[in-house]
């Protein structure tokens, strides 16, 4: 025992006492026994001994449904059967990452090397252009071309559970068999009848599976390999025979594609092939623009478009996500430069122009209003509603100081528009629908230039609300309720419930009635 503070859970080894049972257990490793999962558990530094033994309890209940509950043992060794490929089962572990690759048909993929550092990874991609992508991205000097093939292949069952890990050719064959009889037929063809791999010193396969990609290889004999390279079903023979007592390679693959990058954490569809614009590339529009691209936004077929004619001044940064790199380059461009060097596989672009001079904005999936300025988020809703498009807009915006921050859905002609949040009698004409602050927002001046001060959590509140409708969108098919509030812990603000707005007959720019706008008083 050495970390008393309990800040990671005591190293438990077993010794004896698990006699009689296959080789390959779940939880137990040459590391000890894992008995709690990481973070399950918040053992009591001020009471050692109880947290101690509350270890030992959960360790001798582990280890007796390991033994007396096959259907456990079975079920866990799947649930981390790459852990177990992977674990202290050879020495010769490659590791390889794979970007966009076809393995739905017996095909092979190059291999390409990226230096990253002192380290050289391995990559297999049908793309080259990804790699080359990947590689910049990393700081990486061009890759590493080569002609070796990695062959891939694809299935949906779950691997087999052997009592003990394959470690020869002759016991991979055995195992590919009990798993997939047709996966092995399949690596085997490729044996028997691809001359291209006798040109090199290993032999390497990857297959996609329910669980990941798993991979595996071995060593060629130099002289058959060879001897053989006319007739590859020659050394096909020769793996079945003295050839079998070879060791094999274990392959180590991570996926660094846009589809896996952005759907891993995602139990439901991404944005990809979604073209979203985002108009307001300020404080919200910043942070919002980073959630969208790790939602998927410009993958596929899709595209992220930032709309924004502004600079980026000192005055900006203290709130938005860019820094001092940024200044004085339009947000727009310095956004789109940021999001794609940090993700070169989307589709990104800018433009640093005044919405009312983009003819195509609505020819999206979805529009989002980030620029928290009630002018233009006026324009866009009179926009969306003169051209009657199906395209929704979302609208975010900040009240007063940081107090709250809301967020409006807007689509087709069911429900309320931006302008509904306002009222058009007379007599209460452009007051607030739903009074939020019970104050006024403090306001700053430098010269002729006015500003409301907030501090940094105001957008990335803000960003995270939107990205919750856009989550709710993509989940749920509905972001209802589709009008929202939230407002911090200490601000003193009017209760307003989230709810599906309702449209106002009056309503200047959705209504059914007609309203006369009153006079504008002379000065």
């Amino acid at each position: 025992m050495s970390d008393w503070d309990f800040m990671s859970y005591p190293t438990i080894t077993v010794l004896d006492g698990i006699q009689d049972l296959p080789a390959l257990l779940p939880h137990v490793s040459a590391g000890g026994l894992c008995y709690f999962a990481n973070g399950s558990v918040v053992l009591d530094r001020y009471d050692p001994a109880q947290s101690i033994a509350q270890c030992l309890d959960q360790a001798q209940a582990v280890l007796d449904r390991i033994r007396h509950d096959a259907s456990y043992r079975l079920g866990d060794v799947q649930d981390e059967f790459m852990a177990h490929w992977l674990a202290g089962q050879s020495s010769s572990i490659w590791r390889v990452l794979v970007g966009a690759v076809d393995p739905h048909s017996q095909t092979s993929s190059k291999y390409c090397f990226v230096d990253v550092g002192d380290t050289r990874i391995a990559v297999i991609a049908d793309n080259l252009n990804e790699v080359a992508a990947l590689a910049t991205a990393l700081g990486s000097k061009p890759p590493e071309k080569t002609s070796c093939p990695c062959w891939l292949f694809r299935t949906d069952v779950l691997p087999s559970v052997p009592d003990v890990m394959p470690s020869t050719v002759k016991a991979l064959f055995a195992w590919l068999k009990q798993w997939d009889s047709k996966l092995y037929n399949r690596v085997q063809r490729v044996l028997e009848r691809e001359k291209s791999y006798l040109k090199f010193n290993h032999a390497t396969f990857a297959v996609h599976t329910p669980i990941g990609w798993l991979g595996f290889g071995f060593d060629l004999d130099p002289y058959t390999r060879i001897a053989c390279q006319r007739r590859p079903v020659l050394y096909r023979q020769h793996l079945h025979g003295k050839g079998g007592s070879r060791g094999i390679l274990r392959l180590s693959i991570t996926e660094f594609g846009p589809d896996f990058v952005h759907s891993r954490n995602l139990h439901f569809k991404d944005l990809k092939d979604k073209r979203i614009t985002l108009v307001g590339c300020g404080a919200i529009g910043s942070y919002v623009a980073q959630a969208l691209v790790r939602l998927g936004a410009g993958i596929g077929r899709g595209r992220l478009t930032l709309i924004d004619p502004d600079t980026v001044n000192p005055a900006n940064l203290g709130r938005h996500v860019l820094g001092y790199p940024a200044l004085f380059k339009p947000k727009a461009q310095a956004l789109c430069d940021e999001l794609s060097r940090q993700f070169p596989f989307s589709n990104i672009e800018s433009r640093p122009a005044n919405v009312q001079d983009v003819p195509d904005l609505f020819s999206a999936t979805l529009v989002i209003d980030a620029t928290g300025e009630e002018s233009v988020s006026e324009f866009l809703n009179a926009v969306r509603i003169g051209k009657d498009v199906e395209t929704p807009l979302l609208h975010v915006w900040i009240k007063g100081n940081g107090q709250a921050v809301q967020a409006l859905w807007t689509q087709k002609r069911s429900g309320g528009c931006f302008r509904c949040l306002r009222l058009a009698e007379h007599k209460n004409y452009r007051e607030e629908r739903f009074k939020l602050l019970k104050d006024e927002p403090i306001r700053k001046f430098v010269g002729c230039l006015g500003f409301t001060p907030y501090a940094v959590a105001a957008p990335m509140h803000a960003a995270t609300l939107c990205t919750e409708m856009v989550v709710d969108w993509l989940q749920r098919g509905t972001p209802s309720p589709r009008f929202r509030t939230r407002a911090t812990a200490t601000a003193d603000v009017h209760e307003v419930k989230n709810q599906d707005l309702s449209r106002l007959p009056t309503c200047p720019a959705c209504g059914t009635n007609h309203v006369e706008k009153p006079a504008v008083r002379q000065q």
